[in-house]
């Protein structure tokens, strides 16, 4: 009986320790299935990271400030993140890689990895995700849009400058000087040919749409991007039934806008429709803002914006300055907005000034004159462009709004095999393996 009770135990001490060890085997497949899962979820979390940052510089923030806590070398941004705990005392370390963290590169990349090493000295594991992205620069991210071809002439030049440093929405906004200047400028060539000549350059970055021969690398001192693609458009012109409130001007414009007894929309403007006019020789009244929508009109020189107004124009024909004619010269860019349909060139002549957010897609620009005084700030966009002697465009970058720069996600790769995993070294300059 003793023997037989013996044998018995040591069978159900076999049987036993088979369950125990198939158990604990059971336990740490299911362990690191749980740890493979967090890691993958760990390497998203870097992911996010970054976009995070992207998202932020998209939304205005300087690049700076938008990337700060990240090490920065040339365009690659590098983050290792505080180690976390994670389930039965693992320790998971994320580590992102970042290539074109700045905007100066047209498909940027993100390589995040995750590490999670369990306690009981197991083999880690590890996820890496690849994200790569492509950067769709709105209409004010750039200062000067030329549809099809671009020439600067005789010392002409473009670039940036920051009237609002501060980001005020009241301000107040800095005039262009000297001073002010910054190689920021952002300049898009979407179709025909690009000529800087005598001395003529371009202070930032250079987009070319695709076809469109670079000029001499020398003549800009940003990046060149080519093959670059955007759309352009035209807003939506405002009528009568689009607006809670509006006025007809027929061919008359008053001396001063708002006129006495006017109401203003909804929307805090007042609107007023004129034909057959040019549009010219009036004040908008002090913090009042004032929409024209012009038929068969033109627009000149003579117009003066009171202290926190605004001038909106929206209209079918050119606009002309000469003659030393200043146009909110010295005044915010924001304030004066002029879009039309005109296909007939639009002149900015010798001794004028202009500060203002143009758009004329369907016609020619041309800036032409030979005193160091003359300067077009703000935002301009015409189907060609042409500027000589001291004709120089100073892109406000204040007229960045939130929405300027969006990112899109291409391409989202787990990287698993040991082919993918040999390609994490070169993509991260050896920052991750």
């Amino acid at each position: 009986m003793l023997l037989t009770a013996m044998l018995f135990a040591a069978g159900m001490a076999l049987v036993l320790g088979s369950y125990l060890t198939l158990s604990r085997a059971s336990l740490k497949v299911a362990h690191r299935a749980f740890l493979t899962k967090d890691a993958a979820n760990l390497a998203e979390a870097g992911v996010e990271e970054a976009l995070y940052c992207f998202n932020r510089m998209a939304a205005g923030t300087v690049v700076a400030e938008a990337w700060t806590d990240w090490t920065l070398s040339s365009a690659n941004a590098m983050r290792t993140l505080t180690p976390i705990n994670r389930d039965q005392n693992a320790v998971g370390i994320i580590k992102v890689y970042v290539k074109g963290y700045d905007g100066t590169e047209a498909e940027p990349y993100i390589v995040s990895q995750a590490v999670v090493t369990p306690l009981d000295g197991s083999a880690p594991v590890v996820r890496t995700v690849h994200l790569a992205l492509t950067r769709n620069a709105g209409v004010a991210a750039h200062g000067l849009v030329a549809l099809n071809g671009l020439e600067l002439r005789n010392n002409s030049f473009a670039d940036s400058f920051d009237s609002n440093p501060s980001d005020s929405p009241t301000g107040p906004w800095l005039a262009y000087s000297s001073s002010l200047a910054r190689s920021k400028g952002s300049v898009v060539v979407l179709a025909g040919a690009v000529e800087l000549r005598n001395s003529a350059n371009i202070r930032g970055n250079l987009y070319l749409g695709p076809g469109v021969a670079a000029p001499n690398p020398s003549d800009v001192t940003g990046e060149i991007i080519t093959d670059y693609s955007a759309t352009f458009s035209l807003p939506t012109y405002p009528t009568p039934s689009s607006v809670s409130r509006s006025y007809d001007l027929g061919s008359s414009l008053p001396s001063k806008l708002p006129r006495s007894g006017d109401a203003a929309a909804s929307d805090g403007r007042y609107y007023y429709f004129c034909r057959h006019t040019t549009i010219r020789n009036f004040t908008v009244t002090p913090n009042r803002h004032v929409t024209l929508i012009g038929t068969d009109t033109e627009m000149m020189s003579g117009i003066t914006l009171g202290p926190m107004s605004t001038l909106h124009v929206y209209m079918d024909g050119e606009l002309t300055l000469s003659g030393g004619a200043d146009l909110n010269a010295g005044g915010w860019a924001g304030a004066l907005r002029i879009y039309t349909t005109t296909n007939r060139r639009c002149s900015i002549g010798n001794n004028s000034r202009l500060s203002a957010w143009f758009q004329a897609p369907n016609a020619e620009l041309r800036a032409t004159g030979n005193n160091s005084s003359n300067m077009l700030v703000g935002y301009f966009l015409a189907k060609t462009i042409y500027a000589s002697g001291s004709m120089d465009f100073h892109y406000d970058e204040s007229l960045q709004p939130s929405h300027a720069s969006t990112y899109e996600v291409t391409r989202w790769l787990s990287l698993q095999t040991a082919a993918d995993r040999a390609l994490v070294a070169g993509l991260t300059n050896n920052f991750l393996q």
